[in-house]
């Protein structure tokens, strides 16, 4: 018995189907495996518009927009140096999907400050930076739209540094920052700015067991008191730098994702802990997201409630209407 003939729309229907399920299978066979970022390259990205492409980080004053910016919706500042920039992977996993802008003032070596510049003063470039980001947050609160400032840096660092009288560079700005910082809080109080701040992030310390899996980063396991240098004396002056600040200004301690018990591990999973000796990978930083998604949430909620009939910007600044 001869089967009857499929009505032209029918036939034409499967051999379409049949078409794409084979170039499907063709795609899967020969499409290469996503390749896992190397260990030496496994630090945070800023676009290019940010930083030159010999650099990691800003070395000049520079305001950066991580995601597309719209000036109508509420705005993360990330604010401080590299242990700042070490963030921005996390920073953004925990902006996906929330309506709000992220924007980093990140320079390397630069706590954030209030060095009380005045108008046309010579100053150093770290100085610059955070009088960019004092004026940003002025004008993040005169905008209304909503807000929050996540601060971030290596503080044990300039704190070792002042005990150790230290003459580098580090030491420049930990002195500077003895009492920029604390004024820093109080200029951010005064202007009604949202802060959260990044505790001290665990590093790998200078003198250590050597390691037979890898040496940079470094893959073992840590003395948690070696990690977090005066751990409790660095947490003690941050909760004391926060006091001018508002009630709901939180202190972000990351360190419970890889440090357990009196350890901090160099690996969680088949993720490095560290990049190098002073910063977290940014696989690890992504990874951390769900510390830093409370801050993100807070600007989200500070988004005004807009008047009826009301709408546009009368402020000067156009990146911020």
């Amino acid at each position: 018995m001869n089967a009857r003939p499929l009505p032209p729309f029918v036939a034409a229907l499967l051999s379409a189907l049949a078409l794409a399920l084979t170039t499907s299978v063709l795609v899967g066979l020969t499409a290469a495996p996503a390749q896992a970022v190397k260990p030496k390259n496994d630090h945070p990205t800023m676009p290019r518009s940010c930083v030159d492409r010999a650099d990691l980080i800003p070395q000049e004053p520079t305001l950066c927009e991580l995601n597309s910016f719209d000036g109508g919706r509420p705005t993360v500042l990330l604010w401080g140096d590299s242990h700042a920039w070490q963030m921005i992977p996390g920073l953004r996993r925990a902006g996906n999907g929330k309506d709000v802008n992220l924007v980093a003032i990140v320079m390397g070596g630069c706590p954030p400050m209030d060095n009380a510049l005045k108008a046309g003063e010579p100053a150093p470039k770290c100085y610059q930076a955070n009088d960019l980001a004092i004026d940003y947050t002025r004008d993040l609160v005169a905008a209304g739209k909503g807000h929050r400032v996540l601060l971030a840096a290596s503080w044990q660092r300039y704190r070792q540094a002042l005990k150790d009288r230290d003459r580098t560079y580090t030491g420049e700005m930990a002195r500077a920052s003895r009492k920029a910082t604390p004024r820093l809080m109080s200029t951010l109080a005064d202007l009604g700015a949202s802060v959260d701040v990044v505790g001290q992030v665990a590093t790998v310390p200078a003198a250590r067991a050597k390691c037979a899996k890898s040496n940079q980063p470094y893959a073992c396991n840590l003395p948690r008191n070696r990690a977090l240098a005066d751990s409790v004396g660095t947490k003690r002056y941050l909760t004391k730098l926060m006091k001018p600040l508002d009630a709901d200004a939180s202190l972000i301690n990351v360190n419970g994702f890889f440090c357990k018990g009196k350890v901090c591990r160099g690996m969680v999973g088949k993720t490095y802990t560290w990049w190098d000796d002073l910063h977290i990978s940014a696989s690890m930083s992504r990874k951390l997201h769900g510390f830093l998604k409370p801050t993100v949430v807070a600007a989200d909620a500070s988004r005004p409630g807009e008047p009826s009939g009301q709408s546009g910007c009368s402020l000067p600044l156009p990146i911020l209407c």
